[in-house]
C-alpha cells in the first residue's frame, strides 16, 4: 500500500477538527484517511472507493484493533468525481468521527476504540493532498 502522508505523536482530543482537500486522479480507484492511535489501532478508517475490488462508488468505514479489523460500514451516499478536488471535515468527539462530505452529506462513524486521544494520522492511495489543516 502506497501512502502519501503519515503522522505521529499529534495527541488530538475531543473536538479536534481535521479537514484534508487534495484532488482526485481521473483514474482514481480509491483513497483513505485512518485515524487512531497507531497504524494497529486505527478508530477510523475511511475510505471511498471508486472502483476497487468489485466496489463501485461506496464509502467503506472500518476499526481496527490490534490489527485485527472490526466489521465495515457501507455507506451509499458517494459525492466524490474523478478528475475533482475533494474536501473531507472529520471532528473527534466522545462517541465517534462526524464526517462532512462535499455535498453536505455528514454521517458519524462511532468510536468503537474508546479513544480520547488520536496520535496517527495516515492519508493515502489515490489522493494528492494539497492541504491538512487541525481545529
Amino acid at each position: 500500500m502506497a501512502r502519501e502522508m503519515v503522522a505521529y505523536k499529534m495527541s488530538l482530543q475531543y473536538g479536534a477538527c481535521i479537514k484534508v482537500v487534495g484532488d482526485v486522479p481521473s483514474d482514481a480507484k480509491q483513497c483513505m484517511v485512518n485515524l487512531g492511535k497507531d497504524e494497529f489501532n486505527i478508530a477510523l478508517h475511511f475510505n471511498p472507493r471508486f472502483n476497487h475490488q468489485n466496489i463501485i462508488k461506496k464509502i467503506i468505514c472500518n476499526s481496527r484493533s490490534d490489527g485485527i479489523w472490526g466489521k465495515e460500514i457501507q455507506e451509499h451516499n458517494f459525492p466524490f468525481v474523478p478528475g475533482t478536488s475533494m474536501e473531507i471535515s472529520i471532528t473527534f468527539e466522545a462517541h465517534g468521527f462526524k464526517l462532512r462530505l462535499p455535498n453536505g452529506f455528514e454521517f458519524t462513524f462511532p468510536n468503537r476504540l474508546k479513544l480520547r486521544t488520536l496520535n496517527y494520522l495516515e492519508i493515502g492511495h489515490d489522493i494528492l493532498i494539497r492541504s491538512v489543516t487541525f481545529k
